[in-house]
């Protein structure tokens, strides 16, 4: 993963995880950190699509946010590590930049990431939810 590839908006979520996770108690940074960054990012792309798929945002993010609260809680201050899902997911989110011919990974990347390598809890968040990768692309092409 080269971050010189990511956009300011990506390092800021990326960067929010770190928060979310002390926030939480939590030592592994996974897909639900990510996942909660992304929702909240202030005038943020990810916010704007979610609402013009006609999908309830704040209840994604409730959703979101009480999956994140379910992960594994440590007390004291542990070294914080970026555990191995999301990992995958930051690593693939440069296959979708290439893939749709842009050169810097943006947040609509790590969605699509997320989406494409949902762990068990994310999966169960879109399913729910109803949101697949193929409307949320089409809601991302009304708006590039």
């Amino acid at each position: 993963m080269n971050i010189q590839k990511f956009t300011q908006k990506s390092i800021e979520a990326i960067n929010n995880c770190e928060k979310l996770a002390y926030d939480y108690g939590n030592q592994e940074i996974e897909q639900e950190h990510l996942l909660v960054a992304l929702l909240e990012q202030e005038d943020g792309l990810i916010p704007k699509l979610i609402e013009k798929m006609d999908i309830d945002l704040k209840h994604f993010t409730d959703n979101a946010k009480s999956k994140l609260s379910a992960r594994t809680k440590v007390s004291g201050a542990g070294q914080l590590f970026i555990g191995k899902d999301l990992n995958n997911v930051l690593i693939h989110a440069e296959d979708e930049a290439k893939a749709m011919g842009d050169e810097y990974v943006s947040v609509e990347h790590l969605f699509l990431a997320l989406l494409k390598y949902a762990n068990r809890e994310l999966r169960s968040i879109f399913k729910e939810i109803a949101i697949t990768r193929e409307n949320f692309l089409q809601a991302l092409a009304t708006v590039r």
